[in-house]
């Protein structure tokens, strides 16, 4: 939906309040009239005066058109909320549409790429391996785009299929660092404290890519020379996750919406990386479905840090 039809949909729920309203105030008035001319016409009959029951009259109208108002005035906002809501989330599917093809292709075309680069020349052993490393790189990277999309649309349609189980934190997570230690083309350092044999109750996929967004996340929006901090501990009767990088940082305004499915930081410097929007919805999803909780702090000294809580088994 572009701009123009959102102002055109907005402007008719405006002429729609503003014409309800007059209404009402023109049944008021007309309310008031007729009750003026029935007790003029009373008077002159039996020579009483009703001025005072013209004025309970009158209030009685007023009350009533009082709550009228309240109540139009209330569902006014609610539907006005919603179709703002609406129309921004269809602009930001919209983004999230034309992401997800830049995305798809990028890799699919690098890929095409590569097989075509070893048919037609003959290279030597050390190139071929460096091609199909370049070639697995983008396949991970299309599966993990994939995978977000598909995951998404099982949460939102709330499918079953979610396992209950005992699963390793402590091992998704050495896994996953393990993974991009080798996928980072930066090279960046990974600072972990992971406890050893972390267990939670949960799913394990559903576990894994929790880690894996928040880890492409610190990695996206960290320079090159900075580590990512990750640590998980047991404490009690909570698991704490902790993922820290040294980026940009997350301004205080837009700390509670970048977990809305399709949102991205409106920061153009930001914009410039790579993504669709689903990551850090995934992440809060993944961490509702396990009883967990999840909050954002302001790293030192810059930077963003995730932490993550969750009951113990």
């Amino acid at each position: 939906m572009n701009e123009s039809r959102e102002k055109k949909t907005l402007l008719l729920l405006y002429f729609l309040g503003a014409y309800l309203l007059f209404q009402l105030f023109w049944w008021a008035y007309l309310q008031v009239d007729i009750t003026r001319e029935l007790l003029d016409l009373r008077f002159k009959t039996t020579g009483v005066d009703q001025s005072e029951v013209f004025r309970k009259k009158v209030m009685m109208i007023f009350g009533e058109g009082s709550v009228f108002i309240f109540l139009l005035g209330l569902g006014f906002w609610q539907v006005r909320k919603n179709i703002t809501k609406e129309l921004r989330l269809a602009r930001m599917e919209k983004t999230f549409i034309l992401s997800v093809t830049h995305e798809l292709k990028t890799p699919i075309s690098a890929v095409k790429l590569f097989l075509e680069t070893m048919k037609s020349r003959k290279l030597s052993e050390e190139q071929q391996s460096k091609v199909i490393s370049d070639a697995l790189k983008e396949t991970v990277r299309l599966q993990s785009l994939t995978d977000n999309i598909l995951l998404a649309t099982r949460l939102d349609q709330k499918q079953s299929g979610f396992f209950q189980e005992k699963v390793s934190f402590s091992q998704i997570l050495n896994s996953c660092i393990q993974r991009f230690e080798v996928m980072d083309e930066k090279k960046r350092r990974f600072r972990s404290k992971i406890q050893g044999d972390v267990s939670i109750q949960g799913d394990h996929q559903l576990l894994q890519s929790l880690s894996i967004n928040l880890i492409e996340n610190a990695l996206k929006y960290s320079p090159s020379d900075s580590p990512i901090d990750v640590s998980l501990s047991r404490i009690n009767s909570t698991i704490s996750l902790t993922i820290a990088d040294q980026g940009l940082g997350i301004p205080e305004s837009e700390q509670t919406r970048i977990f809305e499915k399709f949102y991205r930081l409106g920061n153009e410097e930001t914009r410039k990386n790579k993504g669709t929007g689903l990551g850090l919805y995934l992440v809060k999803s993944i961490v509702r479905l396990h009883n967990g909780t999840i909050k954002i702090e302001n790293n030192t000294p810059h930077g963003t840090r995730f932490v993550l809580e969750f009951p113990c088994i």
